[in-house]
């Protein structure tokens, strides 16, 4: 199968010459000339086995356009075209195959296991890309389909990586068809050498796209290589730049009227993408300039230097670069510059308050119930006391401290000093988050027992903490979810903590976990880090956690680190997109626990809340951005806040209620100093 045949012809003419009388001699000669002559040579299984006749047929795919070419090769091949079918756009039956049986073949040169779609995944995706009206037949075109499904395979790829199996591809699963181009030309342009990414995307808005004038429509054009590779020698690109846009399917060639060849963009679909990337970017050096003339206009004012009519001009400058911009942006850049406040700002507070205080009741409600009811563990009972801490009307209601404080001492393993979730298993995870309210609440010398040498007994050597103490024969794994928690509740019960000896012995493990922290980063110039350690040969492609990235740098935030360079790369890395997903979002573990022989002995289920960690990681971070990082930072919380529904965090679990309840309040409320 010769897939995209029209770039055989780019070969020299000697190697074209070659392949087709290679290929002839396969398809038409039944011993061929080298078997004749060595015949003596062979043994008699060879001789058998190179007697057999070989069934070999040939399918060529070519575009229509170049059909032409083929004739060069008939001298030879007299049969090649006598065999002829154009591939039509596909009917919507045609097109429910094509997504379901290539997902179906299992390989093990695949990279993911074979998967399946239900129903409403394909619909969406039928009804999304089919065409035709009226009377006329509904078609699908196969192009459409291939970015989509390559998309929903990155996401069983993605679960892959995270230990999930999972084997079907349902409605939540498929990715925004809004974006679904841009994530396709992002994807494409990461396959491209990082040092070279923003040259290619730089050719390609600068060279191959023409903006029709007086209207907002771009088109792509043809350009000349040798004109094109004299502007990748002005970028200072190597000029295999376009062969490496060609592989990625961005850019495509075809031979001009001149004999040479022109590139255009591949496809009409990409194109929005691209212009819409570079808006972005033209949007940032525009906020830069915004920037740079608020500073020289508060310089101005200061120092007086030209005057009244310099200072008039210049603010009739900055109104007409201002006009570009929405009043989002105009809001944002005069806060930060005039109010130089060291929190994000809040552009609607009444929306934000309003939320936050119909979740605090609804928090407050839960937590009358704790020690009353088997619904609510203790772990679940620490988080909601933790999202309430500092307000009035907790403050003055001292009963739920007394009976949260008498449910943890009920529910305590005493043997362990050490809460559980099951029944057989000492859990860092919820003793942590237990322990860390503990401190906060000023409970922690309230139990019989030390609940800190639970957690300094069980720090691994290299200064991480697991997520459960399992039994000896099954393989302990570092995580990031309990390291971090550990080292809040160490931190939150230090205050408690009178005996010296026991506070150095506790803060020299809070060292030891934070370099942990800081030597495992999955991705520093993303500030990313995943579920667990990532170790050599076993864990290379475990992918980053967001929820867990927000919780590990805010974890590293209140323990005084110096990081003013992540909180940096933080705030530059927050995406549009995470800030508009539902706040109930969760990411998943799925971590199998193995013996030494290889066999599954445990799962970690955990779940986390991806929107709530990032939000409180944005606010710890946000002291330490620049001016373009801060302006970031705020429309990113201005996204979450304007997607915020009331109704459905009211909708989800408890435990989710609380935590949303903490990122919220520690966003909106500066006393609410969340540790």
């Amino acid at each position: 199968m010769f897939d995209q045949f029209e770039e055989f012809f780019n070969n020299p003419p000697a190697v074209q010459d070659a392949f087709k009388r290679e290929l002839a001699e396969l398809l038409y000669t039944a011993v061929p000339n080298i078997i004749r002559e060595n015949i003596d040579n062979l043994s008699h299984d060879e001789y058998d086995m190179l007697s057999e006749n070989i069934d070999v047929h040939v399918l060529f795919s070519i575009r229509s356009d170049r059909l032409s070419s083929m004739h060069s090769l008939t001298d030879v091949l007299p049969n090649l075209l006598k065999n002829r079918f154009e591939i039509h756009s596909l009917s919507t039956e045609q097109a429910r195959q094509a997504i379901l049986k290539p997902a179906a073949i299992e390989s093990e040169m695949f990279a993911t296991h074979p998967f399946g779609y239900d129903e409403d995944a394909l619909s969406s995706i039928l009804s999304q890309f089919s065409t035709g009206r009226d009377n006329e037949n509904i078609t699908v075109e196969p192009f459409h389909l291939q970015i989509i499904c390559q998309a929903c395979e990155v996401r069983i790829e993605d679960k892959l990586k995270h230990g999930e199996v999972d084997q079907q591809i349902n409605k939540s699963d498929l990715p925004s068809f809004d974006n679904l181009y841009g994530d396709y030309y992002k994807r494409q342009i990461e396959q491209l050498p990082e040092e070279l990414r923003e040259k290619a995307q730089q050719l390609l808005e600068n060279n191959l796209i023409h903006t029709v004038p007086n209207t907002n429509e771009y088109r792509r054009i043809p350009v000349d290589k040798d004109v094109l590779i004299s502007e990748i020698t002005n970028i200072k690109a190597p000029p295999e730049i376009l062969d490496m846009l060609e592989q990625a399917f961005l850019i495509r060639r075809e031979q001009n009227s001149v004999g040479g060849y022109s590139y255009e963009i591949a496809h009409d679909t990409i194109l929005d993408p691209i212009v819409n990337i570079k808006k972005q970017r033209q949007e940032r050096e525009n906020e830069k300039k915004i920037a740079q003339l608020l500073i020289s206009k508060k310089r101005i004012e200061r120092e007086r230097i030209f005057g009244r009519i310099t200072l008039a001009f210049l603010s009739l400058w900055l109104i007409a670069i201002l006009a570009y911009f929405n009043w989002e942006t105009i809001y944002f850049s005069y806060k930060i510059f005039f109010e130089k406040d060291e929190r994000p700002v809040i552009r609607k507070p009444e929306k934000l308050i309003l939320i936050t205080s119909k979740l605090k009741e609804e928090v407050i409600n839960s937590a009358r119930q704790v020690n009353r009811t088997s619904d609510i563990n203790t772990w679940e009972a620490s988080q909601l006391l933790a999202a309430l801490y500092h307000d009035p009307a907790f403050d003055q209601n001292n009963n739920i401290k007394i009976q949260y404080l008498n449910q943890a001492q009920k529910s305590m393993n005493k043997a362990n000093c050490s809460w559980r979730e099951m029944v057989d298993i000492d859990d860092v995870r919820a003793t942590s988050w237990i322990v860390s309210t503990n401190g906060i609440l000023g409970l922690t010398n309230r139990f019989s027992c030390s609940t800190l040498n639970f957690l300094l007994s069980h720090q691994d050597s290299n200064g991480a903490w697991p997520m459960f103490i399992l039994p000896k024969h099954v393989r302990n794994y570092s995580a990031t979810y309990a390291t971090c928690h550990a080292l809040r509740a160490l931190h939150n019960s230090l205050p408690n903590i009178k005996d010296s000896l026991f506070a150095r012995q506790i803060r020299a493990s809070i060292q030891k976990g934070k370099q942990w922290l800081l030597q495992t980063i999955a991705d520093k110039s993303h500030a990313r880090w995943s579920d667990y350690e990532q170790k050599e040969g076993e864990y290379e492609s475990l992918a980053v956690s967001k929820s867990l990235s927000g919780l590990s740098l805010h974890t590293l935030n209140i323990l005084g680190n110096d990081i003013d360079t992540l909180n940096k790369n933080w705030l530059r890395s927050l995406e549009k997109a995470d800030a508009a997903v539902d706040i109930n979002l969760r990411e998943r573990s799925d971590k199998n626990f193995k013996t030494d022989n290889t066999a599954v002995a445990y799962t970690d289920a955990t779940r986390q809340l991806v929107i709530p960690w990032q939000i409180i990681a944005t606010v710890s971070a946000y002291k330490d951005g620049d001016f373009s990082e801060k302006l970031k930072a705020n429309k990113w919380i201005d996204i979450v806040i304007e997607n915020l529904d009331a109704d459905k965090i009211g909708k989800t679990d408890r435990f989710a209620k609380a935590e949303v309840l903490i990122a919220l309040r520690y966003l909106l409320e500066e006393d609410y100093d969340f540790k």
